[in-house]
């Protein structure tokens, strides 16, 4: 059996419960690190250091079971128990959110509008009328607290879920980020069992430019900044830097694609789009000479 798929994070569509997140060995945060668990012998844990923290930023710690069985050549793995015993929970289906909740969000009122039609405008010398076309575009939301929502729509016109996250007036994160089906479930709006399946951010601009080359970066910052300032191209974000995905990158065949990982990310990502077919890809190597977590947005802002 392929181990990548034998070993897998512990979640609660594989457990039907919720992760018990530790401490992470790495940096030392607590409730962050997340154990492999192996899903042939009763989703038992490799060991307690085999594992990803959630900082992937900050600490970016992720110890594979491959790699802690080779460097502990003395720990067997064990033989899989019979498959009866051992069934993963099948995920629930995708439910797309309505429409509406996109279409009620849409406002300018969020500190990272403030942000985008000021400093963005001055330092490239942008009109209003092409920051606000760019909003319309990627059909920007806000929460009544004044933060942005980032929607993920899909090429279907299916909308999967909204990234909402806190800006200060200097275009930077102010620590606070989540998802709009959180509180959605918390009123009894959405299933108690609802997953989100993610997209890429800028997903339903797709098929309205069939001959754009399409740039994807991590972003969603990023690529709004970018499709302002180079709108002869299509950007797009994967929302984190482990946004990229096979799954996720299976709507791109038969399409031109760049991708503009940031710094530190190169490898991840050509890892995943080796995995990828019928893409015609290539991988920016151009943010690599810059100090980590670098992105586009900060080069051409001057922001390092």
């Amino acid at each position: 059996m392929n181990k990548e798929y034998r070993y897998q994070l512990e979640s609660k569509r594989l457990t039907g419960h919720q992760p018990r997140k530790l401490t992470c060995p790495h940096c030392g945060k607590k409730k962050c690190f997340v154990r492999y668990v192996d899903t042939r012998n009763g989703f038992s844990y490799v060991a307690d250091s085999v594992g990803k923290c959630d900082h992937q930023h900050s600490c970016g710690y992720h110890y594979k079971p491959s790699e802690y069985y080779h460097d502990h050549q003395w720990a067997r793995e064990s033989e899989p128990r019979p498959e009866r015993y051992c069934q993963p929970l099948p995920p629930p289906p995708f439910q797309p959110l309505p429409t509406d909740y996109v279409l009620r969000s849409q406002s300018p009122r969020s500190v990272f509008w403030q942000w985008f039609s000021s400093q963005v405008a001055r330092h490239l010398n942008l009109s209003q009328q092409q920051l606000q076309q760019v909003y319309q575009d990627y059909l920007i939301g806000a929460t009544r607290r004044g933060n942005v929502i980032f929607w993920q729509i899909d090429h279907h016109w299916l909308v999967h879920g909204g990234h909402i996250m806190q800006y200060r007036f200097d275009g930077h994160r102010d620590g606070f980020q989540g998802w709009t089906h959180t509180p959605l479930m918390r009123a009894g709006l959405l299933h108690p069992d609802w997953r989100l399946y993610q997209c890429f951010f800028g997903l339903h601009l797709l098929p309205r430019r069939p001959e754009a080359h399409v740039c994807i970066v991590e972003s969603e910052k990023t690529a709004l900044v970018m499709a302002a300032y180079q709108p002869e191209y299509l950007w797009m974000a994967t929302s984190g830097s482990s946004g990229l995905t096979p799954e996720k990158a299976e709507c791109l065949r038969g399409r031109r694609v760049t991708l503009f990982p940031d710094s530190g990310c190169y490898e991840k990502w050509a890892e995943q789009m080796q995995l990828v077919k019928d893409v015609d890809y290539n991988i920016s190597k151009r943010l690599e000479a810059y100090p980590p977590n670098t992105d586009l947005c900060d080069v051409l802002l001057g922001e390092l």
